[in-house]
């Protein structure tokens, strides 16, 4: 499922709007890591905190590995002048 997915999407072709929206997506993480940080009732598990907290990791890798690629596929068409 994984491997259609990233076919479908590297057959997409990506311009400088896809890049703003992925570069705006990532900036999330700021809105998530506060909400994470004001959730008063993770602060009485550890165990709860640090599984939020390795969730966004995850969530962020991939985010940012998307925004790596549309910016890959923008620079290498020149589309960014």
């Amino acid at each position: 499922m994984v491997s259609r997915q990233r076919t479908k999407t590297a057959i997409m072709k990506k311009d400088r709007f896809d890049l703003e929206s992925d570069i705006m997506d990532c900036w999330h993480i700021v809105d998530d890591l506060k909400t994470v940080a004001q959730a008063e009732s993770l602060y009485s598990d550890e165990d709860k905190m640090q599984n939020a907290l390795i969730g966004l990791e995850s969530l962020y890798q991939l985010k940012f590995q998307k925004l790596w690629e549309t910016f890959e596929q923008v620079v290498c068409r020149n589309e960014l002048g």
